[in-house]
């Protein structure tokens, strides 16, 4: 008897859309299990710090130290301006929390736009690799 040798599905190559979609499928993975959980935290920081308005706030010297004064929720409001904040002598631009209108900062908020930006990306990358891993399947 003679046995019949059976060809591989595949030959010993591998085609270069297998190879697309494998990178593809490696890039989904990544993209979207590091996007949806950033935007996850994104949320959770947003729900936690709330919505900053923006508000006109005068900077003046007192004594040689620099104040932040500020009109917000029907009331004026001023603190001294901290070391880490930039701060020039005249009006500035910034931010009051809508919770506390006493509380204020000069620049925006940054942790709620940095995990969004990465989310989305992140994100955006997991979904365009998904549909390159499925490319094979249609052709």
């Amino acid at each position: 008897m003679v046995r019949k040798r059976l060809r591989p599905f595949y030959d010993e190559s591998v085609q270069p859309i297998d190879a697309l979609a494998a990178v593809g499928e490696v890039l989904s993975w990544i993209g979207l299990g590091l996007g949806i959980p950033l935007l996850v935290i994104a949320g959770m920081v947003a729900l936690a710090e709330g919505r900053w308005d923006r508000v006109d706030i005068a900077l003046i010297d007192r004594d040689g130290v620099a104040i932040a004064r500020w009109f917000a929720g029907g009331d004026f409001h001023e603190r001294p301006v901290t070391a880490r904040e930039t701060a020039y002598e005249d009006w500035h631009r910034g931010f009051v929390s809508a919770r506390n209108p006493s509380h204020a900062r000069l620049h925006p908020p940054v942790l709620r736009r940095l995990f969004t930006t990465l989310g989305v990306v992140f994100t955006a990358i997991g979904i365009v690799g998904a549909i390159v891993s499925l490319i094979p399947a249609f052709l």
